[in-house]
């Protein structure tokens, strides 16, 4: 709260002349006042002293004469007391001497805020004329304002009552106004005067408000209140109230009733429901914008459409944005008791990933032959436009062939757009007749919208006889265990026959 207080000078300018109205009597002088604090609360204590000197008369140079039996008396104004008893006793002054009169005072709880002032009286010995002095004592009551809406809601044009309580001092010439630009405006005027508002006490006015400028949603109302204190210091606070504006739109229910899949042409359906009262001369506009383009222009005229009715939307679109939830805004028009009205919504779409993948079979050696060991290379390739991730491949055995794997299921972890992978299998032929043989195997993946994919392909592969396989140039797997051992035998003979033998000495 910010409080902008202007203290009335006049008041204080006739009570300071009041304060030496017939105390310069020489030789005693009241040389000052002062009070602590300098501005007091109803309930609080303070002190007020009072400097009082012997000086000389102007113009002398004899020294002045001893004041002796010097008292001082209090006398209380409405709304102070004074916490201690009969006079103060000064005792004497000697010349230019001077002593401090202290009065310790309590502002009572029922006090005004302005100027209290109570008065002093001097007196001395063997003197009849007595000095008078008045001290201004400045007490603050302000207002503890608060605010309260009759309503936590409002539409773009709507009206507000607006308690306004009291819990301090009165405040007086109250105005009422909103401190906002571009959001919140009072209609027909930019201030209401509401008056006076006591302490304890509380006051209603009713408020128009026009939030059509304003979103959606939450809002903050921004008050300005201004106001005259008890004594005629002016102030001004701000107060904050939350309130959400729900601006007048269409009772309608959107739902996305057709698969819409990324980096493709697709035919965007929606279903509306009207959930409110008939609309007529209903037309839907798609905003092409984050990733959708319209690949028609204008509006859908979608006609009259009655209370409970569902009608369904069909957009022709290009979608180029990332899998996952998205959302659209759609414009909408009608006339509702022959009133033009228009609203936006916005509103999700799920989009699915254009993800695939492609396998490929390899084996080593090469051909496939009845009874032999063999190494089955399965390739897996990302085929579509986003990364995948979490991907695992399983090879299922069957009546072809046995796997020694320990696990059927290989994880090969996360591949790119273009990527690919290849997981090894090794696995034996079982006697069978030769042919072409499936091989099943399971690809399971997570896309770019977080949807689990799980894809079964089956692959055809050739497994020959090992007579096949040796008339087409092949050979069986031992044959080629045999080979290498050989190779290897004749390298190690023809090394070691190069040797050079050790020379002989002779003695």
């Amino acid at each position: 709260m910010v409080l902008d207080m202007k203290i009335n000078p006049g008041l204080f300018s006739v009570l300071a002349l009041l304060v030496f109205v017939g105390i310069l009597f020489a030789p005693l002088s009241v040389e000052s006042y002062s009070v602590t604090p300098s501005v007091l609360k109803p309930g609080e204590t303070g002190l007020i002293q009072i400097t009082l000197k012997n000086v000389q008369p102007s113009g002398t140079t004899a020294t002045t004469a001893t004041i002796k039996n010097i008292k001082v008396y209090p006398y209380s104004a409405a709304g102070l007391e004074f916490t201690a008893e009969g006079p103060v006793f000064v005792g004497t002054l000697e010349a230019s001497a001077s002593a401090i009169a202290s009065f310790p005072v309590r502002i009572l709880a029922n006090a005004k805020g302005g100027v209290i002032s109570p008065s002093f009286q001097v007196n001395q010995e063997d003197v009849s004329a007595v000095q008078k002095l008045v001290v201004p004592v400045k007490v603050s009551n302000s207002p503890v304002l608060s605010l309260s809406l009759d309503k936590q809601s409002i539409r773009g044009t709507d009206s507000l009552v607006v308690t306004i309580s009291n819990n301090g001092g009165a405040a007086s010439k109250l105005t009422l106004k909103l401190n906002e630009s571009g959001k919140f405006s009072l209609v027909g005027t930019d201030q209401i005067f509401v008056g006076e508002v006591n302490g304890s006490d509380s006051t209603q006015v009713q408020v128009n408000i026009d939030a059509r400028t304003a979103a959606n949603g939450v809002n903050t109302l921004q008050w300005v209140l201004s106001y005259q204190q008890e004594g005629g210091d002016s102030a001004t606070e701000g107060k904050s109230i939350p309130i959400t504006v729900k601006k007048e739109s269409a009772d309608l229910l959107f739902s996305q009733s057709s698969n819409i899949v990324t980096s493709t042409d697709n035919l965007l359906k929606i279903t509306v429901k009207n959930t409110g009262k008939t609309l007529n001369d209903f037309r839907v506009t798609l905003e092409s914008e984050g990733g959708f383009q319209t690949k028609e222009s204008g509006e859908l005229k979608l006609g009259t459409f009655a209370s409970g009715e569902e009608k369904e939307i069909s957009i022709n679109v290009f979608v180029d944005a990332q899998p996952g939830v998205r959302s659209i805004k759609l414009n909408m028009k009608w006339a509702e008791d022959d009133v033009e009205k228009e609203d936006s919504i916005t509103i999700p779409l799920v989009i699915s990933s254009d993800a695939d993948v492609g396998l490929f079979v390899d084996a080593k050696p090469a051909p496939l032959v009845v009874g032999g060991d063999h190494t089955l290379s399965v390739l897996v390739s990302n085929i579509g436009s986003y990364k995948i991730e979490n991907v695992e491949v399983a090879l299922e055995e069957n009546d072809a062939f046995e796997i020694f794997n320990a696990q059927k299921s290989q994880y090969i972890g996360a591949l790119e757009s273009d990527d690919f992978s290849t997981v090894q299998y090794k696995i034996r032929i079982k006697k069978i007749v030769p042919g072409s043989y499936p091989i099943a195997v399971s690809v399971k993946y997570k896309d770019q919208s977080g949807v689990w994919v799980e894809k079964n392909m089956t692959r055809e592969v050739l497994i020959r006889s090992q007579e096949e396989a040796l008339s087409r140039g092949g050979l069986p797997s031992f044959v080629y265990i045999i080979g290498a051992a050989i190779v290897i035998g004749v390298l190690y003979w023809w090394f070691k026959m190069r040797k050079p033998s050790m020379p002989q000495h002779h003695s």
